[in-house]
């Protein structure tokens, strides 16, 4: 019993000496820290460093940095490199192949590529930047869409670099991307978002064949509202060589309104 007291009493002594010479936490080791010490030392590890020199993101050591029009090799927006500032994050492993993520502070879009230092299978790698898209449902909703109905989004489509349109069509189910880029931006904003589509009809014999188109038309009210403004329809019978032509009408709804970037 006396021996395990003593044992016990020379754990206590060394951990007090240990503590004494404040042995380093790191993100791996929470060594004898309390927790909101280590919390402390996690958030200094993770500090960006500035870069006030210019440097090519490529060349880069593993670490958090930020920088602006200084930085070299980070993706292209709109034709300009160096375009705000940028959040860089750079990972790398044993055989020192380079995870390198870059995030324009400005929209919060991001991009990654990897840098291999021997490739044998250059397919496998995304060795140029490839964009990180995340997608937001702006609207939702299951009601056949009337000529001048006005859909609300929960954000400014402008935040976006393209919206995805998923309808129904005469009971088959589609989606479109349209443009809807930011204003400033080389491809500008054009009024209207425009989609077209067809399927085939259910009734099929020697005497009917029809195929039916749409055209549709959203309308840019302002940076939340599209409105319907017009919707296109065309039924062709392909075995008669006949046509009807329907302005406004149709089995036609938009369930979802996806915002990506």
């Amino acid at each position: 019993m006396a021996n395990i007291v003593d044992k016990i009493n020379q754990i206590g002594r060394k951990t007090t000496e240990l503590a004494a010479n404040m042995i380093p936490a790191s993100i791996q080791n929470n060594g004898l820290m309390s927790p909101m010490d280590k919390r402390l030392v996690d958030s200094l590890n993770r500090q960006r460093t500035r870069l006030i020199v210019p440097v090519s993101v490529n060349d880069l050591e593993p670490g958090f940095y930020s920088g602006g029009v200084l930085l070299k090799d980070v993706p292209l927006i709109d034709g300009l490199t160096g375009y705000n500032e940028w959040f860089i994050e750079v990972s790398k492993v044993f055989n020192g192949d380079k995870l390198i993520t870059a995030t324009q502070v400005a929209t919060g879009s991001t991009w990654r590529k990897v840098i291999v230092l021997a490739p044998t299978q250059p397919l496998s790698h995304p060795t140029i930047w490839s964009k990180v898209t995340t997608e937001t449902i702006l609207w939702a909703g299951l009601a056949d869409l009337a000529v001048g109905t006005t859909l609300t989004l929960v954000d400014d489509m402008y935040n976006y670099d393209g919206l995805i349109v998923n309808y129904r069509f005469n009971d088959v189910s589609n989606s479109a991307r349209l443009q809807a880029s930011r204003p400033g931006t080389l491809t500008g904003v054009p009024s209207l978002l425009y989609w077209d589509g067809m399927n085939m009809s259910n009734a099929l014999s020697n005497d009917v064949l029809n195929m039916d188109f749409f055209e549709a038309f959203l309308e840019k009210v302002d940076n939340t509202n599209l409105k319907l403004s017009s919707f296109n329809h065309i039924t062709a019978n392909l075995a008669t060589g006949t046509g009807t032509y329907n302005t406004g009408k149709g089995n036609f709804m938009i369930s979802q309104i996806i915002g990506v970037r």
